[in-house]
């Protein structure tokens, strides 16, 4: 798998429109259910969050599938399977799941833990009582058209026992309310032209596999069990899957009942070992039905590049600590300097998919300014002039709600840049890898263009603004712009209408911010977020970036060099990968794999890379590729299992009260 698209041009969107295939239609009943699925699940995922032992279902949604979307979709596949047997002519087809599932799973993904369900505890913090000589002298620059400010209403969705559906509670909200529905649909509408605009490269002429969402494509597909998901293989590795977590399942509840581990905690060993092997905490091992499932789609060189550049960045971590460059604990500074690498790596990889696509990118943006353009965009999901007008008119947005709350321009529109950077190389990573786990925490703009530039020539409006826009770019685990792209890969895949399935995937993404807002002010007033046993301040880490606002304005610094070498380090180390592997068909080393290894991607999940990679290579090297493919059905069973059985359990235990708290 080369790191560069092929170097064959494009296909041209100048060029006449070719006949276009027969499309199922979005349907009516499809959307309904799409949108229940939607509603549901971005409640479920806040309510999780609050009270996760005694939800009605607990929905994760930390991985690069949606487990709510994929419960929902499993609900509809039992129902349509009976429908089907009884009343044929009213089961739902292949077109229909594939609408369900993209508005459930791109509203699900707006909706998850890391994204809309932080910001308001991000902005309400700063005005806690507790905060008054932390943040008294910043709040000033925090617009009130953001957050609110009265003690009454900041102070109860901290300790709740209070409804947020009173009148004076809904009117400080409802300002602060529609601004960041304006901000986010203005987000979602850029990356929506986004992915309007590399679909056809990504999917027709790079032809990216999409590994991860082999499941939800089998499950649309088939519209029942049939097919891939059938037969002893499907079945077995779904009980197997089913077993296993059932176990872990029983065991959370009833300790006495003993598990098979699906991971191991090792870091308290590691704390207690001797110097300098103490350096390797923290670290996690996990090899649950998930990632073992999900990675045995993943390339061959992906997944030797992930494990091997994560144990060679522990060994220098190691070598660092042993020679005095390097500190202990979590996220420590110093050799190797790994967020810098990071950040020089993912934007080496950014760099390396915009200059394979200029033509084809500066072509079509510049039909925005063409009265008439000719464009061959009949099968796409949307328009590309108007994708191209929406991508630029929602940047400019963007940057000027920046810098309307408070931000310079030039600081606004770096640090846009840089989120771009991550989360179109993030979606290309989500297409082309599919990882179970995709997140980078290592590898937030705050930390990064402040090391990258300093905090001495900007002004105290625009640290505090920039500090607290934290919120959306933490982990960025949701990855809803590859949950979007990821929905047309199975409606193109299918053939659903492309247009109609592109406007009801940019509705997903504004019903899912819409539903989690209001769901999360709705508990945070009845339970109060102090109370969350999850989530919350304490998890969006709203003290470190209130901390790091009176550090960057108290303390001002400069670049720092040191860090600025490594970033240009991992830059032009990525660069080189990418030039070796693209040179040399069957290079082991891939630079996918290394960006992935420095920022948090495979801090947990790194012995399932390993131990699928040496079952892929003994599979294939003596198997080949027709036994490679035999076996798939068995590991979508895995996967299927891992999703579908913890909900069963959290449904039983809500049901019977089992250790509800």
């Amino acid at each position: 798998m080369h790191p560069f698209p092929s170097s064959s041009p494009p296909p041209s969107p100048a060029t006449a429109p070719a006949p276009q295939p027969a499309y199922q239609p979005v349907t009516w009943r499809a959307v309904a259910l799409g949108l229940f699925g939607a509603v549901h699940v971005c409640i479920l995922q806040v309510v999780s969050k609050v009270v996760p032992r005694n939800v009605m279902i607990p929905y994760s949604s930390v991985l690069t599938l949606m487990t709510g979307a994929i419960f929902w979709l499993f609900v509809l596949l039992v129902i349509n399977t009976l429908v089907r047997q009884r009343w044929p002519r009213f089961a739902l087809r292949s077109g229909e799941f594939v609408v369900i599932y993209a508005i459930t799973t791109v509203a699900a993904a707006i909706g998850s833990q890391d994204q809309v369900m932080q910001v308001f505890p991000m902005f309400v913090y700063p005005f806690r009582a507790t905060q008054d000589e932390t943040m008294g002298k910043f709040r000033g620059f925090i617009p009130e058209w953001l957050a609110p400010r009265d003690p009454n209403v900041v102070e109860p969705y901290y300790t709740g026992n209070v409804s947020f559906w009173q009148p004076h509670l809904l009117s400080a909200w409802a300002i602060p309310f529609l601004s960041w529905m304006v901000w986010l649909t203005a987000l979602g509408v850029t990356m929506w032209s986004w992915n309007v605009l590399l679909r056809r490269r990504w999917m027709d002429h790079d032809r990216l596999a999409f590994p991860c969402v082999q499941l939800p494509l089998e499950m649309c597909r088939e519209g029942g069990f049939s097919g891939m998901l059938s037969g002893r293989l499907f079945w077995g590795g779904l009980c197997l899957a089913g077993a296993l977590e059932s176990l872990a399942q029983i065991s959370a509840r009833f300790p006495d009942v003993p598990s098979i581990p699906l991971g191991y905690a090792a870091t308290p060993m590691l704390n207690a070992a001797p110097a300098p092997w103490n350096a390797l905490s923290p670290m996690y091992l996990a090899w649950n039905t998930l990632h073992i499932g999900i990675c045995y789609f993943i390339p061959m060189d992906i997944l030797f590049s992930g494990w091997f550049f994560y144990l060679l960045r522990k060994a220098m971590e190691v070598f660092g600590f042993a020679m005095g460059w390097r500190e202990l604990g979590w996220d420590a500074s110093g050799f190797p300097y790994t967020r810098s690498q990071a950040a020089g790596a993912w934007i080496a990889l950014f760099l390396i998919l915009i200059w394979a696509d200029r033509k084809n990118l500066g072509y079509i943006l510049s039909s925005a300014f063409r009265r008439c353009a000719h464009l061959d965009d009949a099968g796409e999901p949307g328009s590309y002039v108007w994708a191209s007008r929406y991508l630029i008119a929602g940047t400019l947005f963007l940057i000027a709600f920046s810098v309307a709350s408070g931000m310079s321009l030039w600081w606004a529109v770096i640090f846009y840049a840089f989120f771009w950077m991550l989360n179109v190389t993030m979606t290309r990573i989500y297409a082309q890898v599919g990882p179970p786990i995709l997140e980078l925490y290592y590898l937030d703009p705050q930390k990064t263009l402040t090391t990258l530039f300093g905090t001495r020539l900007q002004n105290s409006s625009t640290l505090t603004m920039f500090s607290l826009m934290y919120w959306f770019n933490r982990t960025d685990r949701g990855q809803p712009m590859a949950h979007q792209l990821s929905a047309f890969y199975i409606g193109s895949t299918l053939k659903v209408a492309p247009r109609p399935l592109g406007r009801w995937v940019f509705l997903a993404f504004v019903v899912g911010c819409f539903v989690c807002l209001v769901t999360y002010l709705h508990w945070a007033y009845r339970v109060g977020e102090d109370q969350f046993v999850e989530g919350g301040w304490r998890e969006t880490f709203s003290p470190l970036a209130v901390a790091r606002i009176n550090d960057w304005v108290n303390t001002p610094k400069g670049p720092n060099w040191t860090e600025v070498g490594f970033m240009s380090i991992g830059f032009f180390f990525t660069l080189t990968l990418a030039k070796i592997n693209y040179t040399f068909i069957g290079f082991p080393l891939h630079p996918v794999g290394f960006a992935l290894a420095m920022c948090f991607t495979l801090e947990y999940n790194w012995p399932a890379y390993m131990g699928i990679w040496i079952f892929k290579g003994l599979l294939l090297r003596y198997g080949g590729r027709g036994l490679y493919l035999r076996l798939a059905p068995l590991f979508l069973g895995v996967i299927l299992g891992g999703f579908v059985v913890p909900p069963c359990w959290g449904f039983l235990a809500w049901l019977f009260g089992w250790y509800a708290n």
